[in-house]
């Protein structure tokens, strides 16, 4: 009995290891097909196919170009057609959130000369239309062969699996090998499981972007609970800049947690790599908070009495002037989640009273 419940368990890890080996397998050469043999290929792209903050930046540089020189034709070729009503008014408003008045003058004037006459009536095909529709079936065949294959040799597989399985089930039952039943022993069915750690409740998520020209960047927003009961507040500004002339370099910003049950505000800088490594210039910057390197997708962690808010930087691009390499921001966007630590307490507390009773 034990050697054929050693045979049985030694043919299903080998057909389980065969399985997953053939999955590797048969996905490797999906991928493989996918991104050499057939790869998606995107032509004739603009403007108008870039992501919405990325196309209101374009259109800022577009503008600040065509202020500096006037070159309406340059600024009608770099813009191309918009033939997306909904893309091109949302990519302008936030053109116009992020900029000076001056530069706001400049995309009122270029909407008006350029993009006006520069969208497709309803019910022509563009060019990029056509080539995405002719695109579409091949897109579509290289993406389902790879899935195609997978999902075949998954169903070989498992069928493969269960055949010989059920043929050593029935082989045991011929020989009158008696069936093992697991049971659950009584200490343990009478067990309770863990209980699960509450997580802590979100009170805000706010997004506060930075670009260049924005001399009097200082974002701040409130937090409150659901029913609308002030708690605190917590916000992005400039710390420090570097060089002189206009537009101002920011090199450093704070982000900041006011609690209003805690007598201090939380500060921490955030610092570009040129002044992160500058030991004078975050000497300087010390007595304001604690000096953090800007990193991407790398949360900052600031905590009060009953507050905590991630702070996460989800876009840097830096400036490219005369001064040293990445010493100053020409982009930046933080993403800020403010949450309750009082409520987490809490529902511990009422979690452990229970437990107790």
């Amino acid at each position: 009995m034990n050697l054929e419940n050693s045979q049985t368990k030694r043919l299903i890890t080998g057909l389980t290891v065969g399985a997953v080996f053939g999955l590797g397998v048969g996905l490797l050469v999906g991928l493989v097909f996918a991104y050499n043999l057939a790869p998606l290929e995107w032509t004739d792209g603009g403007p108008q196919d870039m992501r919405e903050d990325y196309a209101a930046f374009y259109w800022e540089l577009v503008a600040e170009s065509y202020g500096k020189h006037g070159n309406l034709q340059l600024a009608r070729k770099q813009l191309g057609e918009w033939d997306n009503q909904a893309s091109l008014e949302t990519a302008l408003r936030r053109a116009r959130i992020e900029s000076s008045p001056e530069l706001i003058m400049i995309l009122d004037s270029l909407e008006d000369k350029i993009v006006s006459g520069t969208l497709a009536p309803s019910g022509a095909t563009t060019p990029s239309e056509t080539s995405t529709a002719e695109a579409a079936p091949k897109r579509l065949t290289s993406l389902l062969l790879p899935a195609f294959g997978v999902l075949l040799l998954t169903v070989v597989s498992f069928v493969v699996i269960a055949f010989l399985v059920v043929r050593v089930r029935k082989g045991r039952e011929s020989v009158g090998v008696p069936s093992v039943v697991d049971e659950t022993p009584e200490w343990l069915a009478t067990m309770r499981p863990d209980e699960r750690v509450p997580t802590l409740p979100v009170l805000g998520h706010f997004v506060t972007s930075y670009a260049l020209g924005n001399d009097h960047y200082d974002e701040s927003f409130s937090i409150e609970t659901s029913t609308g009961e002030f708690l605190g507040e917590c916000g992005v500004g400039i710390s420090e800049t570097i060089g002189v002339g206009d537009p101002e370099k920011v090199t450093a910003f704070e982000v900041w947690l006011f609690d209003k049950n805690d007598i201090r505000t939380v500060t921490k800088v955030m610092m570009s790599e040129h002044a992160y490594h500058d030991q004078e210039l975050r000497a300087s910057l010390a007595p304001k908070g604690e000096a953090v390197l800007v990193r991407a997708n790398e949360p900052i962690i600031l905590e009060t009495a009953t507050l905590r808010v991630e702070a996460t930087v989800t876009e840097t691009i830096y400036g490219t002037e005369a001064l040293p390499p990445n010493s100053f921001f020409g982009r930046l966007t933080v993403e800020l989640v403010a949450h309750q630590l009082g409520s987490k307490v809490g529902d511990l507390a009422s979690d452990q009273g229970e437990l107790d009773l």
